[in-house]
């Protein structure tokens, strides 16, 4: 595949906001659970620093390793989902850890995160957007090779450039 092209996926293919709302939900449940059980075994015996350090390892091997792995997160095993970048693959760790620090942003993000991908054509989150994936079902299969596009946006007063795949087929030259 060419630098300039990428992959897209019919439409149904695309995690729905229903669907990403309760992946969210079991995600941070899980990692939640795990966090606080850590925190109960550990908090008479360590040191506080270190128990922060442990949370941020677990939420890193639950965000960014399993998400990339061929098993996925509990919500993404759950929903039937797995994430993709441009070019249809796994993303990389830089970019998964990239999507992960969406999390530490706050509530607003995630609400604004959650509005946008009720309007986006490829049912894009801002996390998404920001770290060029996508979250389609597991066994989703291209519909076809699109030109990668640079579309602005214009959200709260910010202005962004945003790398997306063009659905339709690539002009031949």
């Amino acid at each position: 595949m060419q630098e300039n092209t990428g992959l897209y996926f019919r439409i149904e293919d695309y995690a729905e906001i229903w669907r990403r709302f309760l992946i969210d939900i079991i995600d941070l449940l899980t990692v939640g659970t795990l966090c606080v059980a850590l925190f109960a075994l550990l908090w008479r015996s360590v040191p506080s620093k270190v128990i922060l350090w442990f949370w941020m390892a677990i939420l890193f091997g639950y965000f960014v390793i399993l998400k990339r792995s061929r098993w996925g997160t509990l919500g993404y095993r759950i929903g039937g989902v797995r994430i993709v970048g441009l070019n249809g693959q796994s993303p990389s760790l830089w970019i998964l850890t990239v999507r992960m620090m969406f999390l530490f942003v706050g509530p607003f993000n995630y609400v604004a995160d959650l509005i946008w991908l009720s309007g986006d054509p490829q049912r894009q989150a801002l996390r998404d957007k920001f770290a060029q994936t996508y979250v389609v079902r597991k066994k989703a299969i291209p519909a076809g090779t699109g030109r990668v596009i640079h579309r602005q946006y214009f959200l709260l007063g910010w202005n962004f450039l945003f790398r997306e795949i063009e659905s339709g087929p690539v002009a031949v030259s």
